[in-house]
């Protein structure tokens, strides 16, 4: 049987996988913390296993107004933050977009968040949906080495909301969440609790449909019906 590897952000993204962890055919899966370093590494050792395909799991932020918290994507390719496109695996892709009821669309890399401002400028530049922290990285090493690779995403931020800036102090390097940066964050900026709320919720819709995602396509998220 296949195997698969998959790289995600934080442990919450990874929790959207439960309902396939359980299966023997379960993914392997690596966590980047949010730092392209670790990214780099986690999909160096997903390589290393010997994975059939690698697929970018987790949340994303959108550049288009026409993405929303909690919509899945699938992307036909991924550009990286030199402007290089790199196309996603077709059949796998394709298979994806057919259980998941969506259409391809292309999404962007980057290496820190981005606020409100540089994603309109991604989705202007480039025409991108959305934008992560991980596909560029898997995109870059998995075509390296000749390996199928796909993007399944789910929208947490809409395109005109700016995080507050302690949660990018949050994430650890093995992705779990530090609450001390948000205590901290709000003490001094106290009038950002509003943003704070609307992220929990959008963060809530992402993985939940991303958990949906997950129980629709099985362990091997598509690839084992190539």
């Amino acid at each position: 049987m296949p195997q698969i590897g998959i790289i995600t952000g934080v442990k919450t993204e990874e929790q959207a996988l439960a309902p396939v962890m359980g299966h023997p055919d379960a993914p392997y899966v690596r966590l980047s913390g949010a730092r392209t370093a670790r990214a780099v590494a986690g999909v160096e050792a997903l390589i290393a296993l010997g994975v059939d395909g690698i697929l970018s799991f987790g949340s994303a932020g959108a550049a288009s107004p026409d993405m929303k918290p909690g919509d899945l994507l699938v992307a036909g390719s991924v550009i990286d933050p030199a402007g290089s496109e790199h196309p996603t695996s077709k059949p796998w892709t394709d298979v994806l977009c057919q259980a998941l009821g969506v259409n391809p669309v292309r999404i962007a890399g980057v290496d820190k968040v981005a606020d409100a401002a540089a994603k309109s400028r991604l989705c202007s530049a480039h025409g991108v949906s959305a934008i992560d922290m991980e596909s560029h990285i898997m995109a870059i090493l998995a075509a390296r080495a000749n390996m199928p690779f796909a993007v399944l995403r789910a929208i947490v931020d809409p395109v005109d909301f700016t995080m507050p800036d302690y949660v990018l102090d949050t994430v650890r390097p093995d992705g779990s969440i530090s609450f001390l940066p948000v205590l901290a964050g709000l003490c001094l900026q106290p009038m950002s609790l509003g943003r704070l709320l609307d992220l929990n919720r959008y963060n809530k819709l992402a993985m939940g449909s991303l958990s949906g995602a997950a129980r629709t396509l099985g362990p091997g998220f598509g690839f084992f019906a190539l």
